[in-house]
């Protein structure tokens, strides 16, 4: 208790000393339009700031969403696990939005993202306040590693969200304060060749997660990006979504 205590003040104090590289973002949003195959970008009102995000619809008549929300640093189009799975799912019947979460600059740890969760979290809302706008549904939450801890925390903080699923790939000790809250269908996936901080912490996750009977962990075949292995990923994906 005193440590989760010792985590939330952290991150209360953090979050108000951290400002996004937005140069940085603006970077990867005009590297993602001047090279986008497939969907659409949108760009998604967040108070004074707007974010790039990638909208892509669904094989088939469906009015649910999947956000799908990115790893430490890097953008919506991510070649690792984010594009294999903003397009996979839309053979599973949804629209995907890929949205661009605060970045700091390169080189900077993961624990000093915490000072970002707070802009993380209105993103997330911002996003689903978009779809809600366009007459669909936010149904599906998918992130990876430390987008997973954002997902996790804004869970905390947003007790009437509209998700009915939770995807989260590589997750790591970040989210163990907030797992608490999550009381949807929850899959932990990760790989077998996995980062420490994600390996190391499988037993603390599941242990943080005893209340939600619907939350699943796996391991499959794979690094933490899932490099030659997205295949398996988005199959093991879609399988546990039917």
């Amino acid at each position: 208790m005193k440590l989760l205590v010792t985590l939330l003040l952290i991150s209360g104090l953090a979050s108000a000393l951290t400002t996004p590289d937005y140069e940085k973002e603006a970077r990867w949003a005009s590297f993602i339009e001047d090279g986008l195959m497939d969907g659409d970008v949108v760009w998604i009102e967040n108070g004074e700031k707007e974010f790039l995000s990638i909208l892509t619809e669904a094989e088939s008549d469906s009015n649910k969403v999947a956000i799908i929300v990115h790893g430490l640093g890097v953008h919506p189009d991510w070649t690792g696990v984010i594009q294999p799975l903003r397009l996979s799912l839309t053979e599973q019947g949804y629209h995907t939005l890929a949205i661009q979460l605060p970045v700091l600059a390169n080189g900077v740890e993961g624990k000093e993202y915490v000072g970002l969760f707070s802009d993380s979290d209105k993103r997330i809302q911002a996003s689903v306040d978009y779809i809600k706008s366009t007459g669909k549904e936010a149904d599906l939450l998918v992130a990876h590693s430390l987008g997973a801890t954002m997902a996790t925390h804004y869970f905390s903080n947003t007790p009437k969200h509209p998700f009915k699923k939770f995807v989260a790939v590589g997750m790591n000790g970040g989210s163990v304060p907030y797992l608490p809250s999550v009381d949807i269908p929850l899959l932990d996936i990760y790989g077998t060749a996995d980062i420490d901080p994600v390996l190391k912490t499988v037993i603390q996750r599941r242990e943080a997660a005893k209340n939600n009977s619907q939350y699943v962990q796996r391991m499959i075949q794979g690094d933490h990006f899932f490099n030659e292995q997205s295949d398996l990923l988005t199959q093991a994906v879609g399988d546990w979504l039917k």
